[in-house]
């Protein structure tokens, strides 16, 4: 059962009834909402009881990090850029366009950028653009990062998870996500190794790690922090 309730500090907090569930927690909805996961049966009155209970808590929640647009904003990527500007002529559309290695953003001059719809939309539509350059720029250098490490694989291609940014398959191809294309080079290099060392190893045992840590000149913990402290600049 899902719902939401308007509370006067928070704003809308949405609500999941859940059969199973004896606490109540707490998290982020994708529009930066708080997402409160509650028992099955528990009443309005509970709820807004469980929130005056957390409340304190919820004060210091630390929010989920989320990028901000803005026009004339430039967005450095692998091998390429984006540039975001108020040029196109039609309220409510946003085109893309490739001029050479730079993507062109553009939306009508008095778009609310920062709308989450509008947020969602657009990075939607530049992670669907990025698969053009990826198939140029992150495919070849995938090659090439294989062949520096005397490495074989089947083949590779280009995904579009933005959460799983690469697999090795069973048939030893490695699909390398287009969102790499917002890495900087050492992160994109970084998990190219890591989906490289999975030709040995389908697994993440500690002779997996040994080999990813070989194949990355020893800064494989210090790569996978960088990495899971890194700020996209578009939207999950």
């Amino acid at each position: 059962m899902k719902g939401y309730i308007e509370d006067e500090e928070f704003g809308k907090i949405y609500v999941e009834l859940r059969r199973g569930m004896t606490s109540v927690r707490f998290s982020y909805h994708a529009d930066g909402n708080l997402l409160m996961r509650a028992p099955l049966g528990a009443t309005i009155a509970m709820l807004r009881d469980m929130i005056d209970l957390n409340r304190e808590q919820l004060r210091a929640f630390p929010r989920p990090f989320e990028p901000e647009f803005q026009f004339g904003q430039i967005i450095e990527c692998f091998r390429c850029k984006l540039v975001i500007e108020p040029t196109n002529p039609r309220p409510g559309y946003v085109k893309t366009m490739w001029e050479g290695d730079t993507l062109h953003v553009q939306a009508y001059p008095s778009t609310d950028l920062n709308e989450h719809t509008n947020k969602q939309f657009i990075s939607d539509m530049v992670s669907h653009a990025m698969e053009y350059k990826a198939k140029q720029e992150l495919l070849p250098y995938a090659q090439q990062v294989a062949d520096e490490l005397g490495l074989k694989p089947a083949g590779f291609e280009v995904g579009r998870g933005m959460r799983k940014l690469g697999h090795c398959t069973a048939k030893r191809v490695i699909q390398l996500s287009r969102n790499l294309m917002f890495l900087p080079e050492p992160l994109v290099r970084y998990i190219i190794c890591h989906e490289l060392a999975h030709l040995t190893h389908m697994n993440h045992s500690p002779q997996f790690h040994a080999l990813c840590n070989q194949y990355t000149g020893g800064q494989e913990k210090a790569l996978e922090k960088q990495l899971r402290n890194y700020h996209f600049p578009i939207l999950k």
